[in-house]
């Protein structure tokens, strides 16, 4: 058998991009959500080692779509091609529960996280040696193939996120 490897590390152009809304019934309408609709088939069992929603529990909830419009705006300063929602999840971490190294490498647009609490120990992407700070209405968007975490919470605090992936639209696919 012949054959051939060539490795090279590939460098690509990343972006994160905070910002914040602060539509307070949007907020406790999701943290209720979260709260109710934990998936104990599917929690501790991903990258996140927490509770968890199941990946498609907020695709069709209406104050998460009303947030996905309040960030629209936003969202075409980082991709301006057509796209869609393609997942949508709540996390519910506590004492002792953290969030592995991950990226969304098989997303084709882009990601977020919305903070639902405050006093977490925030989102580390390890491009940017960066760690951002969580605050109740704090959004970040952010490239797919970014590699982020959460430390490991060492104090009795309920961090509650909601975290969504959206894929590009191909013209060949369903608008």
């Amino acid at each position: 058998m012949n054959f051939e490897l060539k490795v090279k590390e590939i460098i690509f152009e990343g972006y994160l991009l905070t910002g914040k809304i602060n539509d307070k019934k949007i907020i406790e309408n999701l943290k209720k959500f979260i709260r109710e609709n934990k998936d104990t088939d599917l929690s501790y069992k991903t990258n996140v080692k927490a509770h968890f929603t199941g990946w498609n529990s907020l695709i069709e909830n209406i104050d998460f779509n009303n947030f996905l419009k309040l960030i629209e705006p936003y969202t075409k300063l980082i991709y301006t091609k057509n796209s869609k929602l393609s997942s949508a999840w709540g996390n519910i971490c506590k004492k002792y529960d953290k969030i592995l190294p991950h990226n969304h490498a098989t997303v084709s647009a882009f990601c977020g996280i919305l903070y639902l609490t405050d006093d977490g120990p925030g989102t580390f992407f390890d491009a940017y040696n960066l760690t951002v700070k969580e605050e109740v209405g704090k959004f970040i968007l952010f490239h797919p193939w970014l590699i982020h975490s959460v430390e490991e919470i060492n104090n009795d605090i309920e961090r509650i996120t909601v975290a969504f992936n959206v894929n590009e639209i191909k013209n060949w696919e369903d608008k």
